[in-house]
């Protein structure tokens, strides 16, 4: 049984006691030995005080307070040294096998991930969002003082105060029955102590591993939140290896919270706590403690154990004070040397002596990636004895003082041989070492031999030694430009952009490799003589296949194979430009390859020939090669991109997480992997890479304008915005940039301002349609149609070529009454595109040129247009035909063929574009003399609609407007008479057809008169809940007693007044009419549509003068009284069809 501490058994001052005097309830109930044996129960049991005390309650306060202050002390150990993870458990039923599962509000509990001092943590679902979650609980619960629950809400706040793909997000915090709670990501690839088990990694792993976590670290420093308990339990694994650093329990904020443990308390874990930690006191614990725990857990990535781990925590912690980690190649032979010293440096025994700052850390380990020369340097010999004379005085000092001695007496003889010739003979090595990187394409190795090469020459050094540093320099930059290219070539996921060939031709010339014009021969010798001649053929091998040039691609191929000869014969076969021609040949090859042995750009340049393959066996000839060259950066993305385009995003991702961990400083791979994560719904982790991306390439365009997309797609604007404001100061001349933030103030709400930006990226870029397109429809938003058709205008002076840059511009010039402006462009549509057999470009060409009534030539051209659209495959166009069958019934109308465009527009073609149909059908049956009939199809048509002019935007609503007006004009001849108030309608159809031309011109007084006037002529109208009429109504009536609209302000008060009290009515009809569907339908589909229509009513903009409080200040009481009943009535409706479609 669980013993007590000695300080809180009966008698004793507890922790969270007074000294200056003893509590009522001690003095009432003197020690009982009934009370430890209480407290020995609960510690066994796990029960509350209440139950254990159910037989002896006059003892309960004793038992709560005490418990109260064991609780306290456990986190307080917990605090100072937190339990380990046993990775190395033998699979035996842990502890927290047995913990109830809690039920919490809006979660459902599915199991106990872990238990600690502090808290249990539950995998659980959030019901609402569908999302699995990892619930951390407080462990005291409803027993827990304000210090706990200090330091349990301390750690919910410090990790959502940070947002970095390497750490672990927190998405909700609460209380339930006492307990606080915090709910986080759901990391669901265990931690990575359960990853090592006490193995090590392989170095680059840990260094690119340590990296990232580095970075996180940095992060939280940045926010002011040091960790003080990294380890490898704490960091968690996704599924795919991505780490996340957890468990912020002991976190504190840099220069506050000072008191949440214990005042000099050694808080962490021995194995990887600092120095500082171990000691405590009050000198505080600043970042360099988390940079050190950094170097430990690297230790353990090197070594698989930690610096320091003895048979206790007091044995540990005394290692950790008094020796020196053993140098981790001395327990894995495969540490690099540079690798060994970073780690090392991390673990020095004074905060001074490691990395200033754990981005100093990460930059250090991301150059020994890259190969460069780290910042680190190893401790001299000197400087370890001397710390250890400060550490041990008594034992070293008189070996420090002969060793002083005798480097005294030598010292001139080490200088001499340690001389010129002893630095030559190492620069030397150094670039040999560097040669056979640059043969190898092993450019970190290439590039940190040349760094120690030149660092040892300095300025001086033989010259034939300066030589080969500097001809090792141009080859590294000309090795880095050809990766470029090829990178720049891959552009997204899913697209090349650009033929990289100029690129490659501008390359070689400029390395004096030779042209196109030069004897291939000659320019093969120079390739095969140099140091990096396998890169030189790689990029050989690539450009043939992004070359359009076939006498450039035959010039490559015979280079190529003259720079890399073949005694087998397959290589020169693959490189054969009439093979590379021959299908069948190619394919030959593919099943032929001697792939092992075959570099992997070659192998590539053949699969990107094979032209009739399908994906499946592109991706089966890829497969192979990712069986012999697991590690090759491009076959990795290369099937990433093909499993994009074959619609499987999901396998597409972990082949671009392959590339971004071969390559982790491609701002393309991040971008691409970004893409791909988008795609499989991980927009949080897209965001992290995108902004990688950024971070790697500050200047690129395009990577600012994908993380401003994805945080736009994520209603991010404010973030959006920020990005893209910054970004266009830097990269001005961005069209891109520009278009993307005129897009994001649109959707920040701020229109007006977008306009700037949207003008700007078309005077960068006049050619891009789209970014034409984005001004146009900004300022026809904002109600400025003449601007939007002068700025089309101007675009089409440069004549562009496709059809969608000229799709839409005659038909707003109808729409605007431009007449002149649509005649002109009808003649250009026609010479243009008057032959065009595409089908869509020949119906829309036709559609747009008969708008207007035409003769002769023109509309004999845009008849035979319609003929061409519709000589298509019914059978394969089921979707399109309709629309093809329009421009026939609307030619056959112009061509005086009425009966033609009857049959034609109440066939097929009426399922499509609206209105229009029925207007053209009404306009035929009118010249037929069926006037009646035309009459009532043509009110159908216009009640079908929203005529507002704010809904004009696109050029199907300009269509539907121009052909409006037509009909107007061809069967209500007394619309003039009408819209002066001289004619009042006679019949229902003839209101009904008047309703768009008083939408369109906002006529709102006339407009409600024309629906009270057809429901007292006809009442089941207003029962029509297809056409809603009465909400069209209520809305006209609601701006008219409100002043707004064309009329409404020469209304009386007292007018004014009636008209909103019966918008009240028709509102409060239409939700009668909602109710009395709630209870007559059970259909799911019948309850969604009414709460849409009563969520609708809450944001109507019409409706503003009688919902919002500002507004109603202006009626009367009575008025305003009767208003909010109004909205007391849509909100109990609304909740009422919540609880329905609850149970």
């Amino acid at each position: 049984m669980t013993r007590l501490p000695k300080h809180l058994e009966p008698g004793t001052l507890g922790a969270g006691d007074t000294a200056g005097g003893t509590p009522t309830w001690e003095k009432l109930v003197p020690d009982d030995p009934r009370v430890h044996a209480l407290l020995e129960e609960l510690l066994a049991s796990g029960a509350t005080p209440e139950a254990v005390c159910s037989s002896c309650v006059e003892l309960l306060p004793v038992v709560r307070e005490r418990w109260r202050q064991v609780v306290r002390a456990r986190a307080e150990l917990d605090a100072m040294f937190p339990p380990e993870t046993d990775s190395s458990s033998d699979g035996s039923p842990s502890a927290t096998e047995d913990t109830p599962l809690p039920a919490i509000p809006g979660y459902e509990v599915e199991s106990v991930l872990g238990a600690g001092g502090m808290g249990v943590v539950f995998k659980a679902r959030h019901l609402r969002l569908n999302r699995v979650v990892a619930l951390k609980m407080a462990l005291s619960g409803a027993y827990a003082g304000a210090h706990e629950r200090e330091r349990f809400h301390r750690e919910a706040e410090a990790v959502a105060a940070l947002r970095h793909a390497n750490v672990v997000q927190v998405h909700d915090v609460g209380d339930s029955a006492g307990r606080p709670y915090f709910t986080m990501e759901y990391v669901e690839g265990g931690s990575l102590a359960q990853k090592l088990a006490g193995a090590p990694l392989p170095a680059r792993e840990a260094a690119t591993l340590l990296a990232l976590l580095a970075d996180a670290v940095s992060a939280a420093h940045h926010a002011g939140i040091i960790h003080r308990d990294l380890k490898p339990a704490n960091v968690l694994l996704t599924a795919d290896g991505v780490p996340k650093v957890s468990d912020f329990g002991l976190a504190r904020r840099l220069g506050g919270e000072a008191g949440l443990t214990r005042t000099g308390a050694a808080v962490g874990t021995p194995c990887y706590m600092a120095p500082e930690q171990a000691r405590g006191g009050t000198g505080g614990v600043g970042p360099p403690a988390d940079v050190y725990a950094l170097g430990a857990i690297l230790y353990e990535l090197l070594t698989g154990r930690p610096p320091f781990r003895a048979e206790s925590a007091a044995e540990t912690v005394h290692q950790l004070l008094t020796q020196d980690p053993v140098p981790p190649s001395r327990l894995n032979g495969k540490v690099p040397r540079d690798l060994e010293t970073i780690c090392l440096k991390c673990l020095g025994k004074e905060p001074r002596t490691r990395y200033a700052t754990a981005a100093a850390l990460a930059d250090d380990l991301n150059r020994f990636l890259r190969g460069e020369a780290i910042a680190a340097r190893p401790e001299g010999l000197v400087a370890r004895l001397m710390r250890r004379v400060r550490r041990r005085p008594a034992l070293s000092a008189a070996v420090t003082v002969s060793l002083a001695l005798a480097l005294t007496l030598t010292g001139g003889g080490l200088w001499y041989f340690s001389d010129r010739a002893a630095t030559a003979r190492a620069a030397e090595k150094d670039l040999q070492e560097m040669n056979e990187g640059l043969e190898a394409s092993d450019w970190p190795k290439a590039v940190a031999a040349r760094n120690r090469a030149e660092g040892r020459l300095g300025d001086g050094g033989p010259a034939e030694l300066r030589h080969l540093v500097d001809e090792g320099t141009r080859d590294l930059a000309l090795a880095d430009r050809l990766e470029k290219i090829r990178l720049a070539e891959a552009g997204t996921v899913g697209g090349v952009v650009g033929s990289s060939g100029a690129a490659y031709a501008e390359a070689f010339g400029h390395a004096d490799l030779g042209t196109a014009d030069e004897d291939p021969d000659v320019v093969a010798a120079r390739v095969k003589g140099s140091h990096i001649r396998n890169a030189l053929v790689a990029a050989l091998d690539h450009w043939s296949v992004c070359t359009r040039d076939e006498r450039q691609k035959r010039w490559v191929l015979k280079v190529a194979r003259g720079a890399d000869p073949d005694a087998t014969g397959w290589r020169d076969r693959a490189r054969d430009p009439d093979i590379r021609l021959n299908q069948a040949a190619v394919a030959e090859l593919v099943r032929s390859a001697p792939v092992k042995d075959t570099p992997v750009s070659l192998l590539h340049a053949v699969e990107a020939s094979w032209h009739s393959a399908t994906h499946a066996l592109h991706l089966d000839f890829l497969k192979r090669i990712l069986r012999e060259h697991p590690d090759d950066f491009w076959n990795n993305h290369r099937i990433g991109n093909l499993l994009f385009d074959a619609g499987r995003a999901g396998e597409a991702v972990g082949f671009f997480q392959a590339a971004v961990a071969l390559r982790p400083k491609s701002a393309m791979a991040h971008n691409n992997l970004a893409r791909l994560l988008q795609e499989v719904a991980r927009p949080e982790d897209a965001l992290g890479h995108y902004r990688r991306a950024v971070e790697l390439d500050p200047g690129g365009a395009m990577f600012q304008s994908n993380l401003a997309r994805a945080l736009s797609r994520q209603n991010r604007h404010d973030e959006a915005v920020g990005l893209l404001e910054r970004a266009v100061l830097a990269i001005p001349d961005s069209a891109l940039l520009h278009s993307d933030l005129g897009r994001c103030l649109e959707r920040q709400g701020r229109p007006e301002a977008a306009v700037a930006p949207h003008a700007r990226a078309v005077g960068l870029d006049p050619t891009r349609t789209e970014y034409q397109a984005a001004l146009r429809e900004c300022l026809l938003r904002l109600g400025r149609t003449e601007q939007a058709r002068v700025a089309w205008q101007a675009a089409l002076a440069a004549s562009p070529p496709e059809h969608a840059a000229w799709y839409g511009y005659a038909e707003l010039c109808l729409f605007l009454g431009n007449e002149s402006e649509y005649l002109r462009q009808r003649q250009q549509l026609l010479a243009r595109f008057g032959a065009s057999a595409d089908p869509p470009v020949a119906e829309r060409t036709s559609r747009t040129c008969l708008l207007f009534p035409a003769t002769g030539e023109e509309l004999a051209k845009a008849r035979a247009l319609s003929d061409r659209a519709l000589a298509v495959d019914r059978s394969k166009n089921l979707g399109v035909y309709p629309y093809y069958l329009f421009p026939r019934g609307l030619a056959e109308f112009r061509q005086g063929e009425f009966e033609r465009a009857i049959a034609t527009m109440r066939g097929d073609a009426s399922r499509v574009l609206g209105p229009a149909p029925r207007l053209v059908l009404a306009m035929a049956l009118y010249k037929t003399g069926q006037e009646p009939e035309a009459r009532r199809t043509l009110a159908a048509a216009i009640v079908s609609h929203d005529w507002r002019a704010v809904r004009a935007v696109d050029q199907d609503a300009w269509i539907y407007h121009v052909l409006r007006r037509e009909a107007h004009r061809l069967i209500l001849p007394n619309l003039p008479a009408f819209l002066a108030g001289k004619h009042q309608p006679q019949d229902n159809d003839e209101r009904l057809a008047l309703v768009g031309e008083c939408q369109f011109t906002n006529r709102t007084v006339a407009l409600a008169r024309l629906y009270a006037d057809a429901f007292a002529a006809d009442p089941k109208l207003a029962d029509d809940t297809r056409l809603r009429h009465r909400w069209q109504a209520a809305r006209a009536a609601a701006l008219a007693g409100c002043g707004r609209g064309e009329g409404a302000t020469g209304l009386t008060q007292q007018e004014r007044e009636k008209w909103r009290s019966q918008a009240r009515l028709w509102l409060r009809a239409d939700l009668t009419q909602w109710s009395r569907i709630l209870d007559t339908s059970s259909g799911v589909g019948n309850r969604d549509a009414v709460q849409f229509l009563l969520t609708e009513c809450q944001t109507e903009p019409d409706l503003v003068g009688l919902r919002e409080p500002a507004e109603m200040e202006k009626l009367s009481a009575e008025e305003r009284k009767d208003c909010l009943a109004l909205w007391d009535e849509v909100r109990s409706l609304l909740k009422r069809v919540e609880g329905i479609k609850s149970k």
